[in-house]
């Protein structure tokens, strides 16, 4: 029983691990900005989707480790970049044009 507990760790560890490198490199690109203009407001939602990706990523790892169940590492990955692309494709933009433009 102790070795399937330490498999489950492990696996979790490296997947979330994984996702949070996501998050960091999504983080880094948007600080990093190599275009002449900065646009504050661009900034600012840059900001909140990182913060809102690191809550999310949070929870999910939370979540993991208190049921301890074997499909909750590969159903929350795939949840979580599901929900991530959604928010960084249709949800960011759709914000962007309808409160700034």
């Amino acid at each position: 029983m102790k070795n399937k507990d330490t498999i489950y760790d492990i696996v979790v560890h490296t997947v979330n691990l994984i996702l949070l490198g996501a998050i960091g490199f999504l983080a880094f690109f948007s600080v990093v900005n190599i275009s002449p203009h900065r646009d504050p407001v661009s900034d600012m939602f840059g900001f909140g989707t990182i913060i809102f990706l690191t809550v999310m990523w949070a929870i999910n790892y939370w979540f993991q480790f208190k049921k301890r169940k074997w499909i909750l590492p590969i159903a929350g990955t795939v949840l979580f970049v599901a929900v991530a692309l959604f928010i960084l494709d249709v949800g960011i933009p759709f914000l962007y044009d309808t409160f700034i433009r």
